[in-house]
């Protein structure tokens, strides 16, 4: 990870280990974010909270509990996909109730990763449409609308200078665009090297 240039979803999730302020309230929502911070949030003294809304909810609600967590609290962060953000956009509406900040880090990957881990990747054109579901929305507009700052993230220096010192107000969005398959064929090559340095 730490010679990986191009984004890559699990990099997002190690450097925030690595970056966040000491004892950052952390929000992660399902699909790949969940999973990549177990795969490659590394061991730390450094008192990030973590918290998560797992189980039959899938990604109902990830933005407006995220922001119920910040309500009040410390600086606080959501690492979110492209598709959970979307599926409760409407929590952007909240923004200017909230007392405290949210940064929210967008892993836009246009779909949903976790589907290119499944035997259902190999079904064809029906993949793309119905598991995949590609989107194309432009994250820059949809958080003017809302008037939520939007930074698009440039590379892995600009990352970490943005998640290094947190604002103390407001709701911002880092979206971090990565490419959907070649992350999953990373995760793979990531996971075969690790399995065969086990034997």
């Amino acid at each position: 990870l730490e010679q990986e240039k191009a984004f890559f979803e699990g990099r997002a999730a190690w450097l925030l280990a690595r970056q966040l302020p000491r004892g950052t309230p952390l929000f992660v929502a399902n699909s790949m974010p969940v999973r990549d911070v177990e795969y490659f949030w590394p061991r730390s003294e450094r008192g990030i909270e973590p918290r998560f809304n797992r189980g039959a909810n899938g990604i109902d609600g990830t933005l407006s509990t995220a922001l119920g967590l910040a309500h009040g609290n410390r600086p606080t962060v959501l690492l979110t996909g492209d598709l959970a953000l979307l599926h409760d956009a409407n929590g952007f509406l909240l923004h200017s109730r909230l007392r405290g900040s949210l940064t929210v880090v967008l892993i836009n990957n246009q779909g949903g990763g976790i589907f290119e881990h499944l035997p259902v990747a190999q079904s064809g054109p029906a993949f793309e449409e119905y598991f995949a579901t590609p989107q194309r929305i432009d994250f820059a507009k949809l958080c003017a609308a809302h008037g939520v700052e939007h930074v698009a993230v440039r590379d892995w220096e600009h990352f970490t200078a943005l998640v290094s010192t947190l604002p103390l107000q407001g709701v911002r969005v880092l979206e971090v665009s990565t490419d959907r398959k070649r992350d999953a064929a990373t995760r793979k090559a990531l996971f075969a090297t690790i399995a065969a340095g086990l034997k």
